[in-house]
C-alpha cells in the first residue's frame, strides 16, 4: 500500500514539474541565434577561466571539478 501511494505521489510531482517547465519555455522567451551565440561564448569564457585558475592551483581532478562547478556559480 505504501508503495502505491509512493509512486502516485512521485507521478504526482513529476506531472508538475514537467507542466513548470512547459509554462517557463513559452515562445516570448525564445532569443535569437546572435543572443544564444554571445551567451555561449560568454559561458565557455567563464569556464575557461575557472578551469585555467583551477590547473593554476594544481587541484587533482576531483577537486578540479568541484572548483569549476563552484566558481562557475560563484561567477553567475
Amino acid at each position: 500500500m505504501l508503495r502505491i501511494i509512493v509512486v502516485l505521489a512521485v507521478a504526482v510531482i513529476s506531472v508538475g514539474v514537467s507542466a513548470a517547465n512547459a509554462e517557463s519555455s513559452s515562445p516570448a522567451s525564445a532569443k535569437s541565434p546572435g543572443e544564444i551565440a554571445a551567451a555561449s561564448r560568454l559561458l565557455a569564457e567563464k569556464q575557461e577561466s575557472c578551469r585555467v585558475e583551477a590547473k593554476r592551483q594544481k587541484l587533482t581532478f576531483f577537486k578540479r571539478r568541484s572548483f569549476v562547478r563552484t566558481c562557475m556559480k560563484s561567477k553567475s
